[in-house]
């Protein structure tokens, strides 16, 4: 068995948003998950059959759990498990109008039974999800403060520290996590946290022991196993990133972050049709804002400006809508602007106000970015150095970082930085691959 000392000395040595939409939905769905030996830990479990069990989320096991509260209108721990199949729903289907009615009914469980414990972390997960990452804590702490053996309660703390940038309080409460339940979700977790730190091998490692603890065929199995490629992938491992995806598609031909996947590694392979073949009806079916930016950056590379600008539109109008739906989404905006909007100085206000607010090294990277492009090389070099201070393997970091050097007139430290970002991944995104090349040029020839 994988031991927790094991696991203590690992996450001790530590020096994004699909993430926390799976992991908030994952801690209060998965039961208990046995820990398998080390030897099996590290090999991927065969897909069994599905049973014929309800899908979470699904409009039947909603209308279950509604059939429930007509026979029993005062049962807390029913309207605490609709308001969790709500979230369940919205993940599946990206709806963010749902969320007024996961909170209704978790509130309402709450008003019933202020104790009740599913109802408190439902909470917790639902301001993850709305990205109250403060608020989320504040709701850890009021179900630890019930039951301080609940791990779920250490996994919410740890995303929201996670997206608020306080690091090294995560690994101090996922460790309690890791102590009290070594399973999919919190070895998952430890997965993100070595990444973040520059650890691949341990991520690989970690991730590879959430795919053997989930249930083979379900749906955290199926989530862990693609994340296990969007690791390979983000270290530019082509073959084996297309393998896992591949795998994942075989169960599930319309899990939508494996498809999206797969369309990653196409256009790396330059096999642009392919991707676009994945993609495009995945954007129409799914329109989320990670499909709509990669499928405008593939239109731009490919020329089709026009294309590509209906789907940084569409994107604005995707966020809008879930702010309108009580999510955060100040980063989001202030990321996706700085990298495809036009108007520099409004970026820039966007990304010093959701540093201000969360303080991460994606915040740190989108802030020296968008003071890049506006010409403020002294403070986007800052902030740079932030964004890259845990060692995270992020070709973009590294993409950003040689750009500003280039431009403060430090060729050494560009050419250092793009080797960097190179080795990582050459193709990080089809806009990053864009810029790598053309700086490479620029580069070579002696131009900042």
């Amino acid at each position: 068995m994988m031991t927790t000392a094991f696991l203590s000395a690992s996450l001790r040595r530590l020096p994004r948003q699909a993430f926390i939409r799976f992991m908030a939905v994952l801690i209060v769905t998965t039961g208990a998950i046995s820990v398998r030996s080390l030897s099996d830990v590290f090999r991927i479990a065969p897909p069994t059959p599905r049973t014929t069990a309800l899908t979470p989320g699904s409009s039947e096991a909603i209308a279950q759990i509604q059939a429930r509260l007509q026979r029993a209108p005062t049962d807390a721990n029913s309207y605490a498990q609709l308001g969790i199949a709500w979230l369940q729903k919205i993940r599946l289907t990206g709806d963010t109008s749902l969320y007024g009615r996961a909170q209704g009914a978790i509130e309402r469980s709450l008003a019933l039974d202020p104790q009740n414990a599913d109802a408190l972390t439902a909470r917790g997960v639902l301001a993850l999800a709305l990205h109250d990452f403060a608020g989320a804590l504040k709701w850890a702490d009021r179900l630890l403060a019930e039951n301080p053996y609940r791990a779920a309660a250490y996994g919410i703390r740890t995303d929201a520290l996670v997206e608020l940038g306080r690091y090294d309080e995560a690994v101090t409460a996922l460790q309690k996590m890791v102590d009290m339940r070594p399973d999919t979700e919190s070895y998952s977790r430890v997965s993100y946290l070595r990444e973040l730190h520059g650890d691949v091998d341990g991520a690989l490692a970690a991730m590879q022991m959430a795919v053997a603890s989930a249930a083979p065929g379900t749906e955290p199995w199926l989530w862990a196993l693609t994340h296990l490629g969007n690791l390979y992938r983000s270290q530019n491992a082509l073959g084996q990133a297309e393998s896992v995806y591949r795998q994942v598609l075989a169960l599930q031909p319309d899990y939508a972050p494996a498809l999206a996947g797969l369309a990653q590694v196409m256009a790396a392979q330059n096999n642009p049709q392919g991707a676009f073949t994945q993609l495009i009806p995945l954007a129409e079916r799914l329109p989320l804002p990670e499909h709509l930016i990669l499928l405008g950056e593939l239109y731009a590379a490919q020329g089709d400006v026009a294309n590509a600008q209906a789907q940084y539109d569409l994107v604005r109008v995707v966020q809008q809508l879930s702010a309108t739906a009580g999510m955060a989404v100040d980063l989001e905006m202030a990321t996706f602007e700085a990298v495809h909007g036009h108007n520099t100085s409004e970026a820039l206000a966007q990304a010093e106000a959701a540093y201000a607010t969360r303080p991460t090294i994606y915040a740190a990277d989108t802030l020296s970015w968008s003071l890049y492009r506006n010409g403020r090389y002294t403070e986007a070099w800052h902030y740079s150095e932030e964004a890259r201070r845990l060692g995270t393997h992020d070709a973009l970091f590294y993409l950003h970082a040689a750009e500003i050097a280039a431009a403060r007139g430090d060729l050494v430290i560009a050419s250092e930085q793009l080797a960097q970002a190179l080795a990582i991944n050459p193709y990080p995104s089809p806009l990053g691959n864009q810029q790598l090349e053309a700086l490479k040029t620029r580069l070579q020839g002696g131009k900042p």
